[in-house]
């Protein structure tokens, strides 16, 4: 296990730097100037091309890509992750600031997905090619088809306008966080509700669920203490993948219910084109992600030491 561990290790060292580097050319590829935007933000209106090139200068954006690279990149590995063209701050502490609400957010609807999806898939399984099945696979269909910021719309109309379930907007306390987090995870919630289904009838087909079945033993007990546990593995798997995707995808979400979370800061930024703020948003959620799928390949591999890279000796 500890090779295999190493072994992800290193391959995450190329896809850092590139990931990085991408991050970085983000500057270059930007329509505007960071020079120019600088000096509007400073209060000089029209800045004449020898002052914005001076700023260059200033900046060390006059200087090749590699040695810029090179200069961001220490910056970023000392905790430097540049200042915000709106505010003024440190990129790095303002991020910090919002990532327990985009995590926050991310783990209610890693949440409604667990508490939906799997029994719900379940149910499908159980009652395979019967009505219900059916009509949960229109629900899954729905959900994985729905765009998100619409949904969002709707079940806030709904359940905070009308019915005053929910509060509408904000951030505080566990309620602000249910309908947002049910919105962000209902295309996930669709997905597994399937995918849990089909790892539960291959499981259905196995020598020892239909021994148990023969012998009388009550569905639900068949299913919650033998079937359950084998199909939750490839389940559990494609939830990891899934939690990568709802940290890059609520931003949409935040900016919807107005959560004060990484999304949120990152739109704000394209509009105002704070380009070190967008780096930084990028630079931190690619991280995540990497980190995410990271932990779902170890978790995979303990749960099936077979899949192991090298020689499979445990070690």
């Amino acid at each position: 296990m500890k090779t295999y561990f190493r072994q992800r290790l290193l391959l995450l060292l190329p896809t850092l730097v590139g990931m990085t580097a991408l991050v970085f050319a983000l500057g270059f590829i930007s329509p505007s100037d960071p020079a120019a935007v600088i000096m509007t933000m400073d209060g000089v209106t029209a800045p004449t091309p020898e002052e914005i090139a001076a700023k260059r200068v200033e900046l060390g954006l006059d200087r090749p890509y590699a040695v810029q690279y090179a200069a961001w990149l220490g910056g970023v590995l000392r905790g430097d992750w540049g200042v915000s063209f709106i505010t003024g701050k440190n990129v790095l502490q303002e991020l910090l600031q919002a990532l327990p609400v985009t995590l926050s957010l991310a783990g209610m609807a890693l949440l409604w997905v667990i508490l939906l999806s799997v029994p719900l898939g379940a149910v499908m399984a159980v009652y395979r090619h019967g009505a219900a099945e059916r009509w949960l696979t229109l629900l899954s269909i729905a959900l994985t088809s729905l765009p998100s910021f619409w949904l969002a719309i709707v079940l806030m109309q709904i359940l905070c306008e009308n019915l005053r379930i929910f509060p509408t907007s904000g951030y505080g306390t566990v309620r602000h966080l249910l309908l947002p987090g049910l919105v962000l995870g209902a295309g996930t919630i669709g997905a597994v509700m399937r995918l849990q289904r089909d790892a539960l009838t291959e499981v259905f087909a196995e020598n020892y669920i239909l021994t148990a079945r023969a012998k009388g033993l009550p569905l639900f007990y068949i299913v919650y203490r033998h079937a359950l546990r084998n199909a939750f593995i490839a389940t559990a798997t494609m939830l990891g993948n899934y939690a990568g995707a709802l940290l890059g995808g609520a931003a949409i979400i935040e900016l919807i219910f107005a959560l004060p979370g990484l999304g949120t800061l990152a739109l704000t930024a394209v509009q105002a084109r704070d380009y070190p703020m967008i780096q930084g948003y990028v630079l931190m959620v690619g991280c995540m992600m990497i980190v995410v799928n990271m932990c779902v390949d170890v978790f995979y591999v303990m749960l099936k030491p077979n899949l192991r890279l090298g020689d499979g000796q445990n070690d």
